[in-house]
């Protein structure tokens, strides 16, 4: 599969990091998480801390996610939700 966004999916991913954290919502710039990767359109909003953080962070132990209830699906589908 071809990991080089189109410029469509440029602009797609420009807009979800433009957003606030899907998780804890603070305040954009983003980065975009690949739900699944590879799949531009499969993108949430998530601050470093939410993304990469070694306790909160997806990548790492996942604390706010579990206290918050959230998965990936949880914060695609609000994702969804605003940018529709």
């Amino acid at each position: 599969m071809n990991n080089r966004p189109n410029s469509t999916e440029r602009r797609h991913l420009a807009r979800i990091k433009e957003m606030n954290c899907g998780v804890c919502n603070a305040e954009g710039p983003s980065e975009a998480h690949h739900v699944r990767q590879h799949y531009q359109y499969l993108c949430i909003p998530l601050c470093i801390n939410c993304h990469k953080g070694p306790r909160n962070g997806w990548h790492g132990e996942r604390y706010i996610w579990h206290a918050k209830k959230l998965d990936e699906l949880d914060v695609l589908n609000e994702t969804l939700r605003a940018i529709l």
